[in-house]
């Protein structure tokens, strides 16, 4: 089968969903990819790609991204589309669907939505990973400021609008997690994000450590870790006194930057989070808003490290409290579950490995390729499925 991967950026290991389901289609068919790159120093990093042919890539500067999305603004577009959106990714593909003729091409996340009806009578696939417009409503009532709150307004309604026609459309989609409540709608399947992990030797360290890893350019991720510290840190502190906080993450922003100290450390743009998950007594994810579920979650949970979340995230996952993982979701509840794991090896590493076994069931490559199998095969059973 041949498949034309498109993603609205390069992917990589910090953006582990779109590289590992890659490969996991790399494995029996031919894929080919077409992507965005921000500068023509990312579009040198394409040595990990596992397709063998040379990779498509458009040019994508932040200006022309950002110029984009707010001319969105006066058109009624998801203000995401507008962001990913230059006529030459168009241009290319439907270059390449005329030249090559794949059999299928697989949409990556919600900024490549609008390229569905430009493929033609070609089968598309789309993984938007989640309905991210439920996050943009949850942006509107909970955001940190008006503008975010505004933001969250115009592309929830935008953006669901969009999710709802490719519903109407039975276009095959791949969401990262089950729904909360009610059935997934038609067409729909849970592909989860694959994530394998041999579970390394511990790294003694000299001071018990608590770990966050994550996008720091993800607002989520910033104000949760941000209410952490504030609201939490100090009082975990206290009844751990040689404790530390490691981040672990991708473009901090200066208020992040400027944590560093005595008792908190950061770590930007690493090539592997997976030393630090050795290295590491305990792994939070505060985050209290947000859908599918957390890349973080999952690689601590495979990781073996005991974790402390959120009820929304462990909802999300499908984890239980107390079995795979702590929840909490205030100053208090946080404070006692994170300083219990520190103090109490013998309870963590039990629930630590529970959290592991969940984690190579449900998120495992074995797993998650027969997922994967089960949604392409709702494109068709003419469509070959193995590599000829």
């Amino acid at each position: 089968m041949k498949i034309l991967f498109v993603a609205p950026w390069l992917p990589a290991p910090m953006r582990p969903r779109s590289l590992t389901i890659m490969r996991l289609l790399a494995e029996q068919h031919e894929v080919r990819f077409l992507g965005l790159t921000k500068n023509s120093a990312e579009a040198t990093r394409v040595e990990h790609l596992p397709v063998q042919e040379p990779p498509v890539l458009v040019p994508n500067p932040t200006v022309g991204s950002l110029a984009r999305a707010a001319v969105s603004l006066g058109t009624g577009q998801s203000l995401q589309t507008g962001y990913a959106n230059p006529k030459s990714l168009t241009d290319e593909l439907r270059r390449i669907i005329a030249e090559w003729r794949p059999d299928a091409v697989h949409l990556n996340v919600f900024r490549t939505a609008h390229l569905v009806e430009e493929c033609g009578d070609t089968p598309v696939i789309i993984d938007l990973d989640e309905f991210r417009s439920e996050y943009y409503e949850q942006l509107a009532e909970t955001g940190p400021n008006a503008a975010w709150r505004m933001l969250g307004r115009v592309e929830q309604r935008r953006m669901g609008a969009r999710e709802a026609e490719l519903v109407r459309m039975r276009v095959p989609i791949i969401l990262s997690a089950p729904a909360l409540k009610g059935e997934l709608p038609p067409n729909t399947f849970v592909v989860r994000s694959p994530y394998d992990y041999a579970p390394q030797p511990r790294q003694p360290q000299s001071r018990p450590t608590v770990l966050f890893v994550g996008r720091l350019s993800y607002e989520a991720n910033v104000n949760g870790l941000m209410w952490f510290i504030r609201e939490c840190w100090q009082q975990i502190r206290r009844a751990v006194p040689t404790a530390r906080l490691r981040i672990v993450g991708e473009a901090p922003p200066k208020n992040i930057q400027a944590l560093v100290g005595d008792d908190i450390e950061l770590f930007a743009n690493v090539p592997s989070v997976d030393p630090h998950y050795a290295a590491s007594d305990v792994a939070i994810a505060p985050i209290f808003r947000g859908t599918g579920i957390q890349m973080k979650l999952i690689q601590s949970l495979a990781a073996e490290v005991p974790t402390v979340t959120t009820g929304l995230v462990a909802a999300r996952a499908g984890v239980e409290d107390g079995v795979h993982v702590r929840t909490a979701e205030d100053p208090a509840g946080w404070i006692e579950a994170t300083s219990a794991l520190l103090a109490n090896p013998a309870g963590a590493r039990r629930l630590a490995a529970a959290g592991r076994e969940w984690a190579v069931a449900n998120h495992g490559t074995d797993a998650v390729r027969v997922q994967l199998a089960t949604a392409y095969r709702s494109l068709g059973t003419s469509i070959p499925q193995q590599r000829t």
